[in-house]
């Protein structure tokens, strides 16, 4: 089945209960060892919790500072992990990082996917801290159940 939408859609990753999401005082900066002006090619951010166990994964073609709050990042791929083992990935072709706030820009037609759905937006944008999103423009979702159907 696919469902057309021509408004914003919000997302947001399941919580997890016993995670409580960060305020915005206690979001740390993101350190990201890229010297202004200079592309990196193939940089990778990881983002772990209290305990220490990866979160999000942020992977980057190239990424590019510029200046010391904003990255600007080619071909990224964000990939989250759940507890229930389900992976979600977001691929954006272009997108620039608020370092300091954690929010991700994309100007570009983003695609957010897991093994039952697929959503694709014009633009959108992300709250790495808070696991937030916002699609803008034109937004297509695909859901499957991959369950099997009962018989007659």
């Amino acid at each position: 089945m696919t469902m057309l939408l021509f408004c914003s859609v919000a997302l947001q990753a399941a919580p997890d209960a016993a995670q409580p999401q960060p305020s915005p005082a206690a979001v740390r900066k993101l350190d990201l060892p890229v010297p202004v002006g200079e592309p990196v090619k193939g940089i990778k951010i990881p983002q772990y919790d209290e305990q220490g166990n990866l979160t999000m994964s942020l992977a980057a073609e190239t990424a590019q500072k510029l200046d010391e709050q904003k990255v600007e990042l080619q071909k990224l791929k964000v990939q989250f992990s759940e507890k229930a083992e389900r992976e979600i990935v977001v691929s954006i072709p272009h997108s620039i990082l608020d370092l300091e706030t954690r929010v991700l820009t994309a100007d570009s037609e983003t695609l957010i996917s897991r093994e039952d759905f697929e959503i694709v937006g014009q633009s959108a944008e992300f709250d790495t801290a808070a696991r937030k999103g916002i699609f803008k423009g034109h937004v297509r979702a695909s859901f499957r159940n991959n369950e099997a159907l009962p018989l007659p």
